[in-house]
């Protein structure tokens, strides 16, 4: 978890960026019913969590700037006894402040109240929300519940949206969440690694990723950053199968993509193996397109370099290998083979804020590189990700340690009596 302080610093920064006489309001989201009384998985508002700290429902951080004066309030529900017997919460007032920095903690069914004691007076002429909308027809969720009946009760109430601002800050990395994902990154390389010691021919896909899971429960991370891929023989080339239950044969690739997560932040990460651990010499000559594709781009990530033009370098890479081995005869047949995005912004999401088309890379920003080229007519497919910081003066690759070259993955895998 990181600390206190971390959290104390980025709502500072946002309480900067805030008009006098204004507030700001964040919801945390809330439990999704799966099946009679279970929920699914707690998914926390990921600014939410930026902010505070907590993965609990139902709760909204309040953020009051009058007259110069900023002060804060978390609205949550506290643990009653009962609740905590069946349910073993350590939540109190007490831990709440130690992890946040939050001093006024406040029963969730005082919002009302506070926030019309906070606008009686008149000053209060415009409130913050925080909304990611991906698309109109969304069901709306609880923080802009709270918008409209805000609008309902103040109809002269200025509401406008923070989530842009505070995105912003999410796109360039603070020290405590680089290391954060380098953790992830190593139990990610440990995990992978323990798949191809135990891989081979006759397995089913989901058992040659139940020893990827095994190493991340081992190290405390409950559940991947996403859906695990693994991918083997022509199910490689449908780009986000995800059932996992092929019986793998000898000769196929497998291709993975997966990551592990450490306090939400996330690592993403594509491999492409040979289940036997040996490549045939087709197989090298079109994986070697692909790597020769992401190595190029990995090479011009540094500080200052648009992030868009990284995909089209790949494309062009590839493109050129591709030529060389008598795949294409021109550079536009590359579009026969490619078909997706070669990267995205990764942190508390998998796929995170950030524009990647226009943006200009700066030190410790994070992003995936991804290239990937689909042979169906070979009857395989391949796709190398890495998870990438820009440094002061280039990248470091954090996935970097992950098997990728050819010589090294089945030096690797025959290690293991193959």
């Amino acid at each position: 978890m990181l600390d206190r302080d971390f959290y104390v610093r980025i709502r500072k920064r946002l309480a900067d960026e805030m008009e006098d006489n204004s507030f700001y309001f964040v919801h945390s989201g809330s439990e999704v019913e799966s099946t009679n009384d279970e929920c699914y998985l707690f998914e926390p508002y990921r600014n939410f969590l930026y902010l505070v700290g907590l993965e609990v429902p139902d709760a909204v951080l309040l953020i009051t700037k009058v007259s110069g004066k900023v002060s804060e309030t978390l609205f949550m529900h506290m643990p009653t006894a009962r609740e905590t017997m069946y349910t073993g919460s350590v939540v109190n007032e007490e831990y709440v402040k130690s992890v946040t920095g939050i001093e006024t903690i406040a029963d969730e069914h005082t919002w009302t109240d506070r926030i019309s004691r906070l606008m009686f007076n008149g000053v209060v002429q415009t409130a913050y929300m925080d909304v990611a909308r991906w698309r109109m027809n969304y069901p709306h969720n609880g923080e802009q519940k709270l918008a409209e009946e805000l609008k309902d009760a103040y109809p002269f109430l200025n509401l406008r949206n923070m989530y842009p601002v505070v995105a912003k800050f999410r796109t360039v990395k603070e020290k405590e969440e680089i290391e954060a994902h380098r953790k992830a990154a190593a139990i990610t390389n440990e995990a992978v690694r323990n798949m191809l010691r135990n891989m081979k021919p006759g397995m089913t896909e989901s058992a040659i990723e139940a020893y990827y899971d095994f190493v991340l429960k081992s190290n405390g991370v409950k559940v991947p950053a996403f859906t695990t891929i693994a991918a083997s023989g022509p199910n490689n080339n449908t780009l986000h199968y995800s059932k996992n239950d092929r019986v793998t044969e000898d000769g196929d690739l497998i291709l993975f993509d997966l990551g592990a997560q450490v306090d939400r932040y996330c690592t993403d990460v594509s491999r492409t193996y040979p289940v036997n651990g040996k490549y045939t010499e087709r197989q090298k000559q079109l994986y070697n397109c692909v790597l020769e594709g992401l190595k190029a781009a990995e090479a011009l990530s540094r500080p200052g370099q648009k992030k868009g033009e990284l995909q089209e370098i790949s494309k062009k890479v590839m493109a050129e290998e591709l030529i060389k081995v008598g795949k294409i005869s021109k550079p536009e047949e590359i579009d026969q083979y490619y078909f997706h995005g070669s990267g995205h912004f990764i942190g508390l999401n998998t796929h995170d804020v950030g524009d990647t088309g226009d943006t200009i890379l700066e030190k410790d920003m994070m992003f995936t590189l991804e290239p990937g080229l689909y042979f169906k007519d070979e009857g395989f497919g391949f796709r190398i990700e890495d998870t990438i910081l820009i440094t002061e003066d280039g990248c470091d690759v954090l996935s970097g340690v992950i098997p990728k070259e050819i010589d090294e993955i089945e030096a690797y895998m025959a290690e293991f009596n193959r």
